[in-house]
C-alpha cells in the first residue's frame, strides 16, 4: 500500500487523479457485482420489484439534472476561481431570486415524485388475496418456515414457492430483530418479536434466488442466508406432498 501512495505522489497531477477516479470506479462495480443485492435493479422478477426499479428510474430522471447542474457549477467555481497569486479573492453576495429559486424547483420536484412514491409504497404494503400463505419466523441465526394449509414446517432449508402464484408472507421473530431481504422479489421486511408484519410476492419465473438478514442481529448475522427455490406449480405440490411424507 505504501509503495502505490508513493508511486502516486510522483504522477502528474491529472494523471494521478484519472487514476484516482478509475480505481474507485472499479472497486464500486466490483462490490455491486459481489451479490444478490442489486438483483431488484438489473433483474427484477416480482411486480413489487419492477414497481421498485420503475420508481428509482423516475427519481433518477427527475433529480439528476439537480445532480449534474450542482456539479458543473462546482466544476465552473474551482476552475474560474481558483487561488491566483496577485489576484485579489472573488467576493460574492447573497442573490435572493436565486436562492428562493433553487429552492422551490427542487422543492416542487419532490412533491411530483411523492405522488409516484406512495402509490408505489401503497402497493408493496397492501397484501392482495392470496394463492398461498408462508410463516417467515427468524431465529439467530436461521429462518423458519411454516406453511399452515400444509401443515408443513421446517427450517434451515430453503423456501419452495409456486410461480406465478400470489404468495402472502406473515414475517416475525422469536429472540432479536431480523430482516427477511432477497432483493431479486423487491422484499426487505422486518421481522420483529412480539408482531408479525405483513408482505407478498408474486414471482414471475422458476429458479433460486438469493438473500440475507439485512438487520444486525448478532454474532452470526453474516450466516443467516436466506434461499428461495421458485418451482412450477405442479412441482410444489408434489413438493408438499413429500414433505407431508417426511422425505
Amino acid at each position: 500500500m505504501r509503495f502505490i501512495l508513493n508511486s502516486l505522489n510522483f504522477m502528474p497531477r491529472s494523471r494521478r487523479s484519472a487514476q484516482l477516479l478509475l480505481a474507485g470506479a472499479v472497486v464500486f462495480a466490483g462490490l455491486l457485482a459481489a451479490g444478490s443485492a442489486h438483483a431488484w435493479f438489473n433483474d427484477p422478477v416480482t411486480p413489487v420489484a419492477h414497481e421498485v426499479r420503475d420508481l428509482f428510474w423516475k427519481a433518477v430522471w427527475l433529480t439528476g439534472g439537480f445532480f449534474l447542474l450542482a456539479e458543473l457549477i462546482l466544476l465552473v467555481a474551482v476552475i474560474r476561481f481558483r487561488a491566483k497569486p496577485g489576484v485579489p479573492a472573488a467576493n460574492f453576495h447573497d442573490n435572493v431570486r436565486l436562492e428562493l429559486l433553487w429552492t422551490a424547483i427542487p422543492a416542487i420536484t419532490m412533491v411530483v415524485l411523492a405522488g409516484p412514491t406512495f402509490t408505489t409504497l401503497k402497493y408493496m404494503e397492501t397484501v392482495p388475496k392470496s394463492d398461498l400463505t408462508v410463516e417467515i419466523i427468524g431465529h439467530q441465526w436461521f429462518w423458519e418456515y411454516r406453511y399452515p394449509a400444509y401443515g408443513v414446517v421446517f427450517a434451515n432449508e430453503p423456501l419452495v414457492i409456486p410461480q406465478g402464484k400470489i404468495v402472502a408472507a406473515d414475517i416475525s421473530s422469536i429472540d432479536v430483530i431480523h430482516s427477511w431481504f432477497v432483493p431479486a422479489f423487491g422484499v426487505k421486511m422486518d421481522a420483529n418479536p412480539g408482531r408479525v408484519n405483513h408482505t407478498w410476492f408474486q414471482v414471475e419465473r422458476t429458479g433460486t434466488f438469493k438473500g440475507q438478514c439485512a438487520e444486525l442481529c448478532g454474532v452470526l448475522h453474516g450466516d443467516m442466508m436466506i434461499t428461495v427455490n421458485v418451482v412450477t406449480p405442479e412441482e410444489f405440490q408434489r413438493w408438499v406432498e413429500q414433505k407431508k411424507k417426511g422425505a
